[in-house]
C-alpha cells in the first residue's frame, strides 16, 4: 500500500464542482489513496446552516483535525469556496468541470429523473418525498440553490447559465491564486495525471473510480460522522 497523504498544519483539500461533475468519485480517489474524506451525508446535513449563510457551522465542520478532504454539498455550493479559502489559506481547491454545459444538464436530469421519479422529470412531490440525507432535503437543495423558487423546475436555460456562472465565479474568484485552484474534467485521463502531480500522489490507479447511483446511496446513508 502507498501512503500519500501527510498532515501538514491547517491545510485542506475543498472539491468545489457542482454535483455531477464527479465530485464522488474524486472523494472516493482520495480515500483510495489514504485521505480523510470527510462523510458525504455528514456534510450534506449542513444544507440548513448554508441555507441561512451561516458559514460559521460549516468553517467549525471543516476545522476536525479528522477531516481533510471535503466534496459535494455544502462545498460544492456558490458563496462556500470563499469563506474556506479566507479562514483555511494554506488549502487547495479542485474545480470539476464537465466536457460542456449541455452535458452537465443532461447528466443531472437523468440522474434525477432516475433517482427521485421512476425515470420521470422530477416533480417537486417527488423532491420532497425523497428520503435522501432527510426526507425534504433534496426539495430544499434544488429549491433553494438550483431552482431559486421558480416554479419551472429543471429549465435548462435556468440551471446551464447557474453551471456557468459557478465555473466563471470560481475562476474569477482565484484569479490572483492560481496555484490554489485545479480545474480538471474527470472524464479526461490526462487530467487524473494532471491531480496526482498537483498532489504529488503516488498511486497505481490509472483513472479515477466510477461510482453507481447504488454506491452514492450507501456513501450517503454510511453512519460513520467521525470521517
Amino acid at each position: 500500500m502507498i501512503l500519500n497523504f501527510k498532515k501538514k498544519g491547517g491545510e485542506k483539500i475543498f472539491c468545489i464542482g457542482l454535483n455531477k461533475t464527479g465530485t464522488t468519485s474524486l472523494g472516493s480517489f482520495f480515500e483510495m489513496n489514504n485521505y480523510p474524506v470527510a462523510n458525504q451525508r455528514a456534510g450534506g446535513l449542513l444544507l440548513k446552516a448554508y441555507l441561512k449563510r451561516d458559514f460559521n457551522e460549516i468553517i467549525r465542520f471543516c476545522s476536525s483535525k479528522d477531516r481533510v478532504v471535503f466534496q459535494d454539498v455544502p462545498f460544492s455550493l456558490p458563496y462556500t469556496y470563499q469563506h474556506l479559502f479566507t479562514k483555511f489559506p494554506d488549502s487547495k481547491f479542485i474545480l470539476t468541470i464537465r466536457n460542456s454545459p449541455e452535458e452537465w444538464y443532461e447528466s443531472i436530469l437523468n440522474f434525477h429523473s432516475n433517482f427521485y421519479n421512476n425515470g420521470k422529470i422530477p416533480t417537486k412531490e417527488s423532491l420532497k418525498n425523497s428520503n435522501y440525507i432527510y426526507k425534504g432535503w433534496s426539495w430544499e437543495l434544488m429549491n433553494g440553490i438550483f431552482f431559486n423558487n421558480n416554479d419551472m423546475l429543471y429549465d435548462k436555460e435556468s440551471l446551464i447559465k447557474f453551471y456557468n456562472n459557478h465555473i466563471e465565479t470560481v475562476l474569477d474568484y482565484f484569479k490572483n491564486n492560481k496555484a490554489k485552484l485545479l480545474v480538471i474534467n474527470i472524464a479526461n485521463k490526462s487530467d487524473f495525471y494532471r491531480l496526482c502531480e498537483f498532489f504529488k500522489i503516488k498511486t497505481q490507479d490509472i483513472g479515477f473510480p466510477k461510482i453507481t447511483s447504488d454506491d452514492i446511496v450507501n456513501r450517503n446513508y454510511s453512519c460513520d460522522f467521525l470521517k
